[in-house]
């Protein structure tokens, strides 16, 4: 029973269970940075997108790609914070464990 407590703590991924819970995947390794620069990574392409969008108004394909852009970068919003959500939650639960005894 041990060494299989072992290993599920070893497994054991936010990232992970974050892919499970909102998309029911699982992902190929786990991203690296922080979450404000994960946030800024996958925010750059639709910034730029409206840069130009708004230079270019008379291009019918603009307003496509910001959406797709932005459905992207929202889609890294909610994970970073369903992500510190689940933190802030495992914290809560020790705290009740813990702080009666």
């Amino acid at each position: 029973m041990e060494h299989n407590m072992k290993e599920i703590f070893e497994r054991a991924d936010i990232q992970q269970i974050r892919a499970f819970l909102l998309d029911n995947t699982v992902i190929a390794g786990n991203s690296h940075g922080t979450y404000q620069e994960r946030l800024n990574m996958d925010s750059e392409d639709i910034i730029d997108t409206l840069k130009n969008l708004s230079k270019n108004s008379g291009d019918e394909k603009q307003p496509e790609e910001a959406m797709r852009d932005l459905r992207v970068a929202l889609a890294s919003y909610r994970d970073v914070f369903t992500e510190i959500g689940m933190k802030a939650g495992a914290r809560l639960l020790y705290q009740l464990l813990h702080e009666g005894e």
